[in-house]
C-alpha cells in the first residue's frame, strides 16, 4: 500500500492510495474460500463446488467486498497517520484498476480549520448590568393585574389605555373605503398601531360623538388603495370601555398559584423570575459580544464549504418552518445562499467554543447540568415529570450539557477578558435589541 496527500485548495486534500495486487488477491482468495463453504450450486455438495466455478460466479463481487474494505481501511490509515481533523466524511473521486491486478484511486477529503492563537486580555467586552427594583416587581405586578382586568362601559372622555370601538369611512379623490356604509375597528389605545393625528383626536372624545380630519392613511388598516397616502378620515364612536384593574389582594395571588395568597410571596417569586429573565438576557447579549469579539481576530480563518452548505441549508429549512407555524402554509423553499453568512458566524462559534474547551481542558459540570435541568422544571406545572422526560431522553440530554459547556467556556472567557460593565435599567436591558 502506498499513500500520498495533495494539498488542494484551502482545507481539501486529496488522497492517492495503491494498493497492490498481493494486497489485494489473498483477501480475494480467502472470501471465495469462505463462501465455497456456504453456497449452494445445483450439481454439487455444499463446501464441493470447485474453486474455478466460485471464481467464475463470485470472483468480481469478492473482489469489490475486499476493496471497498481496503479503500475504508486505507483511507482511516492516511487520516490516522497525518492526524487530520475532517470536516465531513471523505468522498473517494477517482478509481481505477491497474493491470497487474492492483487498484488505486483518490479520495478528497476537508480539513477541520486551526483557530489561530488569541490574546484574550487585550479584548474588551460590553456586559449590561442592572438592579431588579420595587418598581420594576410593581410594574410586573400591574402587567398581571391588566391580564385579569373589567373592561366597563364609559360615557367619559377617552383616554390612553381606553378601548375604542369606532365605525369610519376614508376616501380620498380616487377612491372611498369602504364603497358602501363604514368599516368597524377596535382600538387599544396607547398600544394599538394607529396614526398619531387618529390618537390625538380621540383623547377627550366620548361615545357617540363624531369627527372628520386629514391622516396618512397607515399601511396597517389593510386597504391597499389607500396605503400611505392622505385621506379624509370619518368616523364615529360607537363604544368606550375602561379598564377596571382587579385588588392585589389574597383572592388575586392565590390566582396565580399561590395557595397561601401572601402578596409578599408574589413579589418574591416575581423578583425571582425577573432575576432569572435578567440573567438570561444579560449572558446571552454577553455571549453574542464576547463572540462578535473574537470572531473579528479569526476573519482569516477559512471554514469549510460542507460544513456552510449544511449549515446554510438547514437555517434555510428553519425559516421555511417558521414561515408554516406562523400560518403560511405553502411556505416557499427559502435560498440557502441567503443564509451563508448567518451559517459562517453560527459554524465560527462553534469552532471558538469548541477550541477553548479543548484548550482550557473545560470538561461539563454535571453539577450544572442538573441545576439547569432542575430550574427549566420549574416553569411547569408538573416539574418532576419534566426532570424525568430531561433524564430518559439522550437529544434533551445532549442539549443542556452542550449549553453548560457553552456557559462554562463564556465564564472562562469573562474571567480573561476585559470587561467593560453597562449600568441599565432593567427594562432598558429587556428591551428587544439589534443582534447584529
Amino acid at each position: 500500500m502506498q499513500i500520498s496527500i495533495d494539498q488542494a485548495e484551502g482545507l481539501e486534500r486529496t488522497v492517492n492510495i495503491q494498493l497492490a495486487a498481493e494486497d489485494i488477491q489473498p483477501k480475494v482468495d480467502e472470501k471465495i474460500t469462505e463462501l465455497g463453504k456456504e453456497v449452494r450450486l445445483k450439481g454439487f455438495r455444499q463446501g464441493r463446488v470447485p474453486k474455478k466455478i466460485l471464481i467464475q460466479r463470485f470472483g468480481q463481487h469478492a473482489r469489490q467486498e475486499v476493496l471497498g474494505e481496503l479503500m475504508q481501511d486505507s483511507i482511516e490509515k492516511a487520516i490516522n497517520d497525518n492526524e487530520f481533523e475532517l470536516a465531513a466524511a471523505p468522498e473517494v473521486t477517482k478509481t481505477d484498476d491497474a493491470d497487474d491486478g492492483g487498484f488505486v484511486f483518490e479520495a478528497k477529503v476537508e480539513l477541520m480549520p486551526q483557530v489561530p492563537e488569541i490574546n484574550f486580555t487585550e479584548i474588551e467586552v460590553e456586559k449590561e448590568q442592572a438592579d431588579i427594583t420595587d418598581k420594576d416587581i410593581d410594574g410586573m405586578i400591574t402587567n398581571l393585574q391588566k391580564q385579569k382586568q373589567e373592561w366597563k362601559d364609559s360615557k367619559g372622555k377617552i383616554a390612553n389605555g381606553d378601548l375604542v370601538t369606532l365605525n369610519y369611512k376614508a376616501s380620498n379623490k380616487d377612491f372611498t373605503y369602504p364603497k358602501k356604509d363604514t368599516e368597524h375597528m377596535g382600538i387599544l389605545l396607547g398600544e394599538s398601531r394607529i396614526p398619531d393625528d387618529l390618537k390625538k383626536a380621540l383623547i377627550g372624545m366620548k361615545a357617540e360623538e363624531e369627527d372628520a380630519l386629514e391622516l396618512s392613511f397607515d399601511e396597517s388598516f389593510n386597504v391597499d388603495e389607500l396605503a400611505g397616502q392622505k385621506v379624509k378620515f370619518e368616523f364615529t364612536i360607537k363604544e368606550v370601555k375602561k379598564a377596571k384593574l382587579p385588588q392585589v389582594d389574597e383572592e388575586f395571588v392565590k390566582s396565580f398559584g399561590i395557595e397561601s395568597g401572601d402578596v409578599a410571596q408574589l413579589k418574591k417569586d416575581i423578583e425571582n423570575n425577573l432575576k432569572r429573565e435578567l440573567k438570561q438576557t444579560v449572558d446571552n447579549r454577553f455571549k453574542r459580544n464576547a463572540l462578535k469579539a473574537l470572531r473579528s481576530h479569526c476573519s482569516d480563518m477559512p471554514l469549510p464549504e460542507s460544513m456552510v452548505r449544511r449549515e446554510s441549508e438547514y437555517m434555510a429549512k428553519q425559516a421555511q418552518q417558521r414561515a408554516k407555524q406562523m400560518g403560511q402554509e405553502n411556505a416557499p423553499s427559502q435560498d440557502p445562499t441567503e443564509y451563508e453568512k448567518a451559517a459562517k458566524e453560527r459554524i465560527l462559534n462553534s469552532l471558538i467554543i469548541q477550541d477553548i474547551a479543548k484548550k482550557q481542558d473545560i470538561k461539563t459540570d454535571f453539577t450544572k447540568v442538573r441545576e439547569q435541568i432542575n430550574e427549566i422544571a420549574q416553569t411547569f406545572e408538573q416539574p418532576q415529570e419534566v426532570i424525568q422526560m430531561y433524564y430518559q431522553n439522550q437529544d434533551l440530554m445532549a442539549s443542556v450539557e452542550q449549553n453548560v459547556i457553552e456557559a462554562q467556556v463564556m465564564e472562562w472567557i469573562e474571567s480573561e477578558v476585559k470587561v467593560k460593565e453597562n449600568k441599565q435599567s432593567f427594562d432598558d436591558i429587556m428591551k428587544p435589541k439589534d443582534n447584529t
